[in-house]
């Protein structure tokens, strides 16, 4: 289920910012949630959550990382490993509404071209290893 109309996003933020509050919720607060995870009524995110700890782990602060690979995290956390954390919140904005905000701040797709999957690839990201291949390709 997508963010609600009625749920908070923040104005104007750019990519790199939205980034680093995704990064900072998740690595605050993956491990513990891997042991207490939260539930809905149809699943327990325990394997999503475990299935991402490397990534989470590893991700770098933004000014390590390219354009490219900053909108891949958005989409894993769209659509991919992080997904799980889709609606959390740091308590001011749940970790979809960074993501959502950001991309269309910046007029971007949550889908990466093909020129973007092959960049990122060739560029050896250290995180790519970690990442969604319905995402990044393969």
């Amino acid at each position: 289920m997508g963010l609600d109309s009625s749920d908070p996003r923040p104005t104007g933020i750019a990519l790199r910012p939205a980034y680093e509050a995704i990064r900072t919720w998740l690595q605050a607060n993956a491990s513990y949630l891997a042991s207490h995870p939260p539930r809905d009524a149809y699943r327990d995110f325990r394997p999503q959550i475990e299935k991402s700890l490397p990534l989470i782990e590893v991700l770098p602060p933004s000014d390590s990382l390219s354009e490219v690979e900053i909108r891949t995290i958005m989409s894993e956390v769209i659509m991919g490993k992080l997904e799980w954390a889709y609606h959390q919140s740091d308590g001011k904005y749940k970790i979809a509404a960074y993501a959502h905000a950001a991309l269309d701040h910046a007029g971007l797709s949550v889908i990466l071209t093909d020129e973007e999957k092959r960049a990122l690839r060739e560029t050896g990201s250290q995180i790519l290893p970690m990442l969604s291949r319905h995402i990044v390709g393969e």
